[in-house]
């Protein structure tokens, strides 16, 4: 028999270290503030270890509390996540773990079409990623750019991606040499450090600089602040595709695309059987390379990757 601590007190000091309030804990356990600290100083005692450092306003666990908290929380998430695996396939959720721009500019608009195709699947997204490559806990499937290889995941390629220069539409004269990119500003994102750069060398003009530069921390803000006319984005080519279609955004140098990672839908290996788990993957997969086709036809004004004329030497 496993010897544990009382549960309430666990609760307790995993939301309080979470959180960083004891008030706040309180809140979301809907219980006392007083009921909090009691719990808390009961684990402490039990451990015979103090959890938190006291000495200022916000409680910030000790090297102890900090361990016993992360173990804590990926232990809550997956208990919720085997409780969710055990109820009826009938209404199931699926918590799905997804980059925020493809999110946005991709995956909701598709929903719909899903959700009519198969109501007693519920999709609930977030963009937790709590390591670089494994699951975060509570969730269960991802979409990832590019393959991690890890041995305990399975990773399902489902739509390719590339990167080029985007500006705001309506379209107007395009820059007349990849020299001229050097007077706009740069829209760059933490997310994508290496996009810019990437484009440069693919162009032939790789140790190109702009005159000024903005730094965003994810690629979907980068992309937000094109569409206001705040400068030139390193775009990921596909996602953006409707924004091309609808001129609000102009690709700069079409002719001039370099790849990226692809997408990839990515759960545990022990899930592969789950109904749900097969019937996204197999929707994505279709939705993909359905997204694909329509970018490679004419009017999707794709071409290779390559050089154009004007580069910088």
């Amino acid at each position: 028999m496993r010897r544990l601590p009382p549960l309430n007190s666990l609760k307790s000091f995993e939301a309080v270290a979470r959180l960083g309030s004891v008030v706040r804990a309180a809140e979301e356990l809907c219980v006392s503030h007083g009921a909090v600290s009691k719990q808390v100083l009961n684990l402490e005692r039990w451990l015979g270890a103090e959890l938190f450092d006291r000495r200022g306003r916000r409680l910030e666990p000790t090297a102890a509390g900090k361990v016993l908290a992360d173990d804590l929380r990926d232990a809550f998430d997956r208990m919720a996540g085997a409780v969710e695996r055990a109820r009826p396939e009938a209404g199931r959720k699926l918590v799905i773990s997804a980059p925020p721009t493809l999110t946005l500019h991709w995956l909701v608009p598709r929903l719909t079409g899903f959700l009519r195709q198969y109501p007693d699947i519920q999709i609930q997204l977030n963009n937790r990623r709590d390591r670089a490559h494994a699951l975060p806990g509570g969730v269960d499937a991802a979409i990832r750019r590019g393959r991690s290889g890890e041995p305990q995941l399975i990773e399902t390629a489902f739509m390719k991606e590339a990167v080029t220069p985007l500006r705001a539409g309506p379209a107007r004269r395009r820059p007349a040499s990849i020299n001229a990119l050097a007077r706009e500003t740069w829209l760059t994102a933490d997310m994508r450090p290496d996009d810019w750069q990437r484009w440069l060398a693919a162009a032939g003009a790789p140790h190109l600089q702009p005159q000024a530069s903005l730094g965003f921390d994810h690629t979907y803000l980068a992309v937000e602040a094109a569409l206001d006319g705040l400068g030139v984005v390193m775009g990921p080519r596909y996602l953006m595709q409707e924004e091309l279609e609808a001129g609000r955004l102009v690709a700069l140098f079409p002719e001039v695309l370099a790849p990226a990672d692809d997408y990839f839908f990515v759960h545990d290996k022990q899930r592969s059987a789950d109904p749900a788990i097969a019937t996204l993957r197999a929707w994505l997969q279709a939705e993909g390379q359905a997204h694909e086709a329509r970018i490679r036809a004419p009017s999707g004004n794709v071409s290779s990757c390559g050089r154009i004329s004007g580069t910088a030497h």
